[in-house]
């Protein structure tokens, strides 16, 4: 018996069946082949950290699996407008000027318009489209996607896919691994914001602590300032720093560091300077706040021939409180294509200007009490501390350079009698008139003491040997008293004694002991005087 043939109906039902298993078979190796491309790009991107950087074969895949002609990807910024680094695939010669063009956001065009919506654009038939082109349908452009991705407030890209030639829609599969692929790059593109902005983070703390520790240093505030300016550089990618001092009625200007960005005729206009009346410099100082200055906002007319050198963005920050008039400010730009101040530069700046201030005024309260410590406080003459310590220097000094140096004692007479009869405030005005005599017979160099009640002593640098160098300091002795009798203090007298190095001793002992010796013998003779 003949085996049964199987019925048509039978035959129809297994050809069909067959056709679905290849078909489920077709659509497994699509899945596979998308999720194997998908898998290759995250880690392609991965190892490179940047979504930049992509292999020209991952978007040849991409190309081959969307059967799309040309693959173009575009990175940028709002600020900075995008530009294509990736264009993959044979297109017509005119679309190979998106290789060396860049799309700025203030031109538009579909690229901005789709960054900007954060939407995809699928275009079947472009030609039919109310988007279409002319050049574009001239060249053969029959179908469009373009995919946006990143972050208006970073950095943004857009990935586009070409048809020339028949139109074809673009299938379910195609959009779907288009839109997978431009959700990786943006994925990665934030990844790599990450990291840039956590190493910026990272530099920024690091100039932080930098400058904390300049403050403490034992180091003027133009070097504090100076080496401010440098740890802030990369960190905050500064293209020029300038250190500006208030002299007067005029700030004077001088270049810390420049990038090879900055122009030489840039650097010639900052180091002339500027009247004070015209300086954003002063006007930081006056209200002792940062001025920031940016090309694209409204800005004085004093930072116009600034930025027609380039400079993209300007900040004046002040150094000192107090007195703008001596005060010390630090300008800071950015210059070219760089991008304008973020708000973490603002708090850098801010931070280092408020550190540097406080270092400022720790330092003039240091200098102030050191002064306090050394100074009578009635005179404002240098009192006993400052006189052994000045003594010492002058006796080093002298003796490295071969020189001489005499030290007067002096007794002014009679405070005592004018304290009693007259009060003790005559008693202190005499005592401020004799400081203010003495300061006016002397030369600036030599160096005024009240070390006691009404002891007073000078030092007097000279040539060795003294020579006529001791006849003319009690001369000058001589001046202070007939002036501090005609300012209303007629029964004064002052009794002195003088020891000069090296032709009386050699050492401070000697010479304080000598000194007071000869004046309390010239006092002596005063008081004998008196009494006969």
């Amino acid at each position: 018996m003949s085996p049964r043939r199987p019925s048509g109906k039978a035959s129809s039902g297994k050809a069909q069946e067959l056709i679905q298993i290849r078909a489920q078979l077709r659509a497994a190796e699509e899945r596979a082949d998308d999720a194997e491309y998908l898998a290759n790009l995250t880690a392609e991107l991965g190892i490179v950290g940047d979504s930049r950087v992509i292999g020209e074969h991952v978007a040849g895949r991409l190309q081959q699996l969307t059967q799309a002609d040309q693959i173009c990807i575009s990175f940028g910024t709002v600020l900075r407008g995008v530009q294509v680094v990736v264009l993959q695939g044979d297109g017509p010669l005119q679309f190979e000027v998106l290789r060396h063009q860049r799309f700025e956001r203030a031109e538009g065009g579909v690229f901005w318009e789709r960054i900007e919506s954060g939407k995809p654009l699928f275009v079947d038939d472009y030609p039919c489209s109310l988007m279409a082109l002319p050049f574009m349908v001239q060249a053969g452009l029959s179908a469009v996607a373009h995919l946006p991705f990143g972050r208006l407030a970073g950095e943004v890209g857009i990935l586009s896919a070409f048809r020339f030639g028949v139109a074809r829609p673009w299938t379910s599969r195609e959009r779907t691994l288009l839109d997978a692929t431009a959700g990786t790059l943006g994925h990665a593109l934030q990844r790599s914001q990450n990291f840039l902005e956590l190493d910026q983070a990272v530099g920024f703390l690091k100039a932080l602590i930098e400058v904390t520790r300049l403050t403490a240093a034992p180091i003027s505030l133009y070097e504090t300032a100076r080496r401010a300016a440098e740890s802030m550089a990369g960190p905050a990618q500064l293209d020029l720093a300038v250190l500006a001092q208030v002299e007067g009625e005029f700030v004077s200007h001088q270049v810390q560091f420049r990038s090879a960005a900055v122009s030489g005729k840039l650097v010639h206009l900052l180091e002339q300077g500027l009247p004070r009346s015209q300086s954003l410099v002063w006007r930081s100082l006056q209200q002792n706040e940062v001025l920031f200055i940016g090309r694209d906002h409204d800005r004085p007319l004093s930072t116009e021939v600034l930025v027609n050198e380039g400079v993209r963005a300007l900040a004046f920050v002040p150094l000192t409180v107090g007195d703008p008039a001596r005060g010390l400010a630090l300008i800071i730009a950015r210059v070219g294509n760089a991008m304008p101040w973020s708000e973490n530069d603002r708090n850098l700046f801010l931070t280092v200007a408020h550190s540097v201030q406080l270092s400022h005024e720790r330092q003039q309260s240091m200098q102030s009490l050191r002064e306090d410590a050394l100074t009578d406080p009635l005179t404002r003459l240098g009192n006993r501390r400052a006189l052994e310590a000045a003594l010492l220097l002058g006796l080093a000094e002298a003796r490295k350079t071969n020189s001489g140096l005499s030290l007067i004692s002096l007794d002014l007479d009679g405070l005592k009698a004018v304290n009693d009869h007259e009060g003790h405030d005559r008693g202190d005005a005499l005592l401020t008139g004799f400081a203010t005599s003495l300061r006016l017979a002397f030369r600036g160099e030599d160096a005024l003491f009240r070390v006691g009640g009404d002891e007073f002593m000078v030092l007097v640098k000279h040539p060795a040997p003294a020579g006529t160098a001791v006849s003319g300091s009690l001369a000058r002795v001589e001046a202070a008293l007939e002036r501090l009798r005609s300012s209303g203090f007629g029964q004064a007298d002052v009794s002195a004694g003088i020891a000069t190095f090296p032709d009386d001793r050699n050492e401070a002992k000697g010479l304080l002991r000598l000194s007071d010796q000869r004046m309390y013998l010239q006092k002596q003779e005063h008081q004998a005087s008196l009494r006969a």
